[in-house]
């Protein structure tokens, strides 16, 4: 079932990078410029979508458009449900490596 949290948690704790990086060569180029995380926006193909790291949304600064984890796939022709599914095997993933105790240097 999804919920209003599961939603939220996709858009706002999973971070985009991380969401980009694990579509590889399916997803929208991208790179860090000027201290900030942007991709290619699917909308006009400019490399002017750039991450707000505090909310982890984006803007594309040529046409407008914003963007969250899930419009992201669903622009790049996932449908909805399929979207949210491998969005929240990322986010669960992302949230088992930040919870594991680091290992201790020797």
């Amino acid at each position: 079932m999804i919920t209003r949290e599961l939603l939220r948690a996709i858009r706002n704790e999973l971070p985009m990078q991380i969401a980009i990086d694990r579509l590889g060569e399916h997803g929208p180029i991208a790179k860090e410029i000027e201290g900030y995380f942007r991709f290619l926006c699917p909308t006009c193909q400019e490399l002017r979508a750039t991450v707000n790291p505090r909310n982890n949304l984006a803007h594309c600064f040529c046409c407008g458009q914003n963007w969250n984890n899930i419009d992201l796939l669903i622009a790049l022709g996932y449908d909805f449900l399929p979207a949210v599914d491998l969005l929240e095997q990322w986010l669960r993933q992302h949230q088992e490596r930040r919870c594991r105790p680091k290992a201790e240097p020797r």
